[in-house]
């Protein structure tokens, strides 16, 4: 026995494990050469040691590289993003060093569910290699819907809106996520509660109604000629309506310019 520990002395061999880094900031153990029994002569553990040391990455690492690439090209588009690894299910092998992982843009980076990404693997600032990645993604947003039901053409004020989350297919979705695009603005058609809002719910709001009295404003250069009139159909700011002359009778395409104020050109 003390010949033995001499010998294990001389060759330096351990019994503790070495520890090395990864990029992501997590320290993994890496696989090292095992405590020598005392049935091993040296030739067998001189062997061992020119094993070459490897550590792995895991799941969690590669999931976390591809969510915050996806924060990142996704900016402030959605509120969560969730990636699940499917494959490789096991703790992928790599030589010793501080690894760094990078996904690389595949030129189609919109789509949800079940994607394929490739990660560049560099070990110590060195290429080593591309692995493939499966994995499943998921997202949420903030999605403003109405509180109440909302009639057609009915003003949105900011006690009419509330914000839910909910789950989307595409990163470029449809839904509206700023109360400042919704709030002063109508309903395009009813609109139940809860319902997330799309541009094509909302609408400018009237300004003219058909059948209101209006002023019409004729303008050339610097001479302006008003009289009143009645209108022939509903309008919003800028939209071009017809008007009938109150005094002549005479129907005038005109364009609203605000409430209860069109103009002609002439």
């Amino acid at each position: 026995m003390m010949k033995v520990g001499i010998v294990l002395m001389l060759l330096g061999v351990g019994w503790s494990s070495w520890i090395v880094g990864a990029s992501a900031g997590t320290r993994v153990d890496a696989r090292t050469v095992p405590p020598v029994n005392a049935g091993q002569d040296t030739r067998s553990v001189e062997k061992e040691r020119e094993k070459v040391v490897m550590q792995e990455i895991s799941t969690e690492l590669l999931q976390g590289a591809i969510h915050r690439y996806l924060e990142h090209i996704w900016s402030q588009k959605v509120k969560t993003i969730t990636v699940s690894v499917l494959d490789p299910a096991e703790p992928t092998p790599v030589p010793s060093g501080i690894v760094e992982l990078q996904v690389l843009p595949t030129g189609s980076d919109d789509g949800l569910g079940r994607r394929v990404f490739h990660l560049s693997v560099a070990v110590a600032g060195k290429a080593w290699k591309t692995i493939q990645v499966l994995a499943d993604v998921s997202a949420m947003v903030d999605a403003i819907v109405p509180a109440r039901l909302m009639k057609t053409e009915e003003l949105i004020d900011e006690g009419d809106l509330k914000i839910t989350s909910i789950r989307i297919h595409q990163w470029n979705h449809p839904f509206l996520t700023d109360r400042d695009e919704v709030i002063g603005k109508s309903a395009a058609r009813p609109l139940p509660p809860d319902t997330p809002l799309r541009a094509a719910f909302i609408k400018l709001p009237l300004v003219v109604k058909k059948g209101d009295r209006v002023l019409i404003e004729a303008r050339r250069g610097g001479l302006s000629i008003q009289t009143y009139g009645i209108t022939k159909s509903s309008g919003q700011v800028g939209q071009t309506i017809m008007v009938a002359n109150l005094d002549s009778g005479r129907e005038l395409r005109a364009k609203v310019v605000a409430p209860s104020l069109v103009q002609v050109e002439f």
